[in-house]
């Protein structure tokens, strides 16, 4: 007997709530373990406590349910603990570093983007994804390039529809059709012949979540006009999750829940237990607001409504006529066709019937056992764990690191070779373009890979003398769009070169005009995660302000000081930290009049100002920067320019929350989440955010660094 494949379900739907989301990751846990092929670990989002959907879970032979908040050390606060979308990361690969699985089945578009600092764990990864833009026109380049990330580096894609196969393919072009599979919703297998309408009572009945786009309120809210018409009718609804918003939807929504006339509550059930009511129900509800009209997604509770012989009524959309035809006669969008659909399905037997087998048609191919025969042939694919070698295509590749000044770079050296994928080379060359060519000639044939940090002598050398199985790759910073050496260079021996910034690479294509676009990226400063990281916040830390150099007068230390004078104005414990050396100590800031005088303005400013005298503090220069950071709070960068602003994301991994003026190229590599346009947005944010905490953009976390660098070294 072949040994049973290892499956880890990583989800984002808490089990401890039912929708159709939680349904279906139990389902999808379920189908895996019922192939007898593999065993599956479910990762609980929190705590189980409700036996609705995870008393199945723990009852087969096939599944181990982990919970999570266990995982992560929360023990003292596990029933409360809900897991946030990084903590379901960490566990997933804390698991697949113990327990080695075959499939890593993610659902959750957060989660996915989390994952991807963890290739080897998202190689494994089969990628479930509805909670996206559904149109290729809805993303952005950035957000692009994330899904397209996304796509290329897992080991497969499950679509629910045909539709988002579709969007998947025209997002990413090169994707090929193997590596997406229709994985589309699940109900449990119909046996028997199911009553026809015409003897069922006139029961309506809504399961799901409530929510306003779900038009549940609506639902409610109308019943009575309907109830007035078939006195002999109810409207039961199923479900305990009531979204919470600004609006009083859920106050709204429980007061109709608990008083409509003719509606009966039921909260949670299990759903064998919403099985149960459906066989017994004459239509079913799925009706919602017509924004999602464009949704590529359609809901598994319309087949359980099919599967269970009644009808249901859902608005018309290209998805759903797809489905049902366009003749399906329950469609509704406007409330007015809701009402009208209603009472018809109540008052007119054969309308109410033609709409059930109708759906019943589309619920047949749906079914469990269907799914479980489709994940058996899945799981017979994947090779024996026996038959997995490794080769000599694994050996390490020779990175050749050639430049002046490597500072930037000997961190993220350290890291690669840390993935046992590379070793490293050095030609350290002594300025812009000079260099030991004797040793430059015996060290390059040894070379896998040309690595050029700046792009000045060095690449124009390299472009000129590499040999013909060898990649050159760069980095270009700034100054290089100042100087000839790009120009000199043998441009079609190139293979990439990553910029640090966007803003950087718009302009460095302006210069060097020609240049192909499609061989450049944007690949952020790696930021130095063992130097930098959290430590214990001092108490005051949270209404400290933090900057780091202050030199020259373009990083703006007024600014930085007219929030702090704005901040005093709500709170007297607000104080300003500034980390480095005096401008007036620089020799050449001395010999620039506008300079000094700026800086002796704001001193004079501070000290004949009794609120700022004692509440802005000068930290000296020194390499203690990481413990600085635990007495800050937020870190600022208010200056009129900066090419990438280093100590933003140091502050970041240390737990401050950044403010930053919007200075060229900020919102590209930093976002707009922390982007302020002038003093008085800088002291909003702070007010609003004084217990908040943040995180590197995902495209700027230290992993993403060096497994972007890998895929650059490796040519993927």
């Amino acid at each position: 007997m072949p040994e049973l494949k290892r499956v880890l379900v990583c989800a984002n739907p808490d089990l401890n709530y039912i929708d159709g989301s939680s349904i279906w990751a139990q389902t999808i846990a379920l189908v895996f373990a019922e192939t007898g092929l593999a065993t599956v670990d479910f990762l609980a989002k929190s705590t189980p406590r409700r036996d609705e959907l995870y008393q199945p879970l723990c009852k087969h032979r096939n599944i181990n349910v982990v919970n999570g908040t266990r995982e992560i050390g929360s023990a003292s606060s596990m029933l409360a603990k809900r897991l946030t979308h990084s903590e379901m990361a960490e566990v997933a690969v804390k698991l697949e570093q113990k327990n080695d699985y075959d499939v890593i089945i993610v659902r959750g578009y957060a989660i996915a983007k989390e994952l991807l600092d963890s290739p080897e764990v998202f190689r494994k990864c089969w990628i479930y994804l509805t909670d996206i833009p559904q149109s290729v026109e809805a993303y952005s380049e950035a957000e692009r390039e994330e899904i397209s990330e996304i796509a290329e580096r897992c080991a497969q894609l499950l679509c629910q529809t045909s539709g988002f196969r579709d969007l998947w393919k025209a997002l990413v072009p090169s994707l090929s059709d193997e590596k997406c599979k229709l994985y589309p919703p699940v109900i449990p297998d119909i046996t028997g012949e199911p009553h026809p309408v015409a003897s069922r009572q006139k029961q309506v009945v809504y399961a799901g979540k409530f929510k306003p786009d779900w038009m549940t309120l609506e639902m409610a809210e109308t019943w009575p006009e309907l109830y007035s018409n078939h006195p002999d009718a109810e409207l039961r609804m199923i479900g305990d999750k009531i979204h919470f918003d600004s609006e009083g939807f859920q106050h709204r929504m429980k007061i109709a829940l608990e008083h409509t006339p003719g509606l009966k509550w039921l909260g949670a059930m299990s759903r064998e237990g919403v099985q149960a009511e459906l066989h017994q129900a004459r239509v079913g509800l799925s009706w919602r607001d017509e924004s999602m009209n464009d949704t590529l997604e359609y809901s598994t509770k319309i087949l359980e409504y099919g599967g269970a012989g009644c009808g249901a009524i859902l608005n018309r959309n290209p998805l759903h006529e797809e489905l049902l035809g366009e003749d399906y006669p329950l469609f509704a969008n406007t409330q007015e066709q809701y009402i009208n659909a209603l009472d018809a399905a109540l008052a007119d037997d054969e309308l109410a019937q033609i709409a059930a087998d109708q759906l019943m048609a589309v619920a047949k191919l749906h079914t469990f056992g269907t799914r479980v025969g489709e994940a058996s042939e899945w799981l017979r694919l994947l090779p024996d764990r026996g038959n997995i070698t490794r080769s000599e295509e694994t050996r390490k590749i020779r990175v050749l690191v050639a430049g002046h000044d490597l500072k930037f770079f000997t961190p993220l050296q350290k890291r690669l070779e840390e993935t046992g994928k590379f070793e490293f080379l050095v030609d350290q060359w002594t300025g812009h373009n000079s260099h030991d060519e004797k040793k430059s000639l015996e060290l390059l044939p040894q070379a896998d890979v040309i690595f050029c940090e700046w792009c000045l002598g060095n690449l124009k050398w390299y472009s000129h003398h590499r040999l013909p199985h060898q990649r050159l790759v760069a980095r270009f910073h700034a100054q290089e769009a100042k100087l000839p050496y790009m120009a000199d260079a043998k441009w079609d021996a190139i293979d990439h070169i990553a910029f640090v910034s966007e803003h950087t690479r718009k302009g460095a294509l302006e210069v060097f005009s020609g240049f192909p676009p499609e061989k450049t990226s944007v690949i952020s400063n790696y930021l130095d995660d063992k130097k930098f990281f959290r430590k214990k916040k001092t108490g005051e830390a949270r209404y400290t302000l933090g900057i780091v150099g202050v030199t020259p007068g373009s990083k703006r230390l007024d600014r930085a000081v007219d929030l702090l004078e704005l901040l005093l104005e709500h709170d007297n414990r607000f104080s300003l930290r500034v980390k480095g050396k005096n401008p007036l100590e620089y020799s050449w800031l001395l010999n620039r009049k506008d300079e000094v005088d700026f800086y002796k303005k704001i001193y004079q400013r501070i000290n004949e100002n009794k609120n700022l005298r004692h509440k802005v503090i000068f930290d000296p220069h020194g390499d203690d920067v990481n413990d600085w950071f635990s007495m800050v709070g937020f870190i600022l960068s208010p200056s009129d320019f900066e090419s990438f602003h280093m100590a933003i994301g140091e502050g970041v991994m240390t737990g401050c929350y950044p403010i930053i003026w919007p200075w060229d190229g900020a919102p590209e590599i930093w976002g707009d989440e922390y982007l302020v346009q002038n003093v008085d947005k800088a002291s909003q944010l702070v007010l609003e955010l004084a217990d908040e905490s943040c995180s590197l953009p995902m495209h700027m976390t230290p992993q993403r660094i060096v497994d972007s660098w890998v895929h650059r070294f490796l040519n993927q």
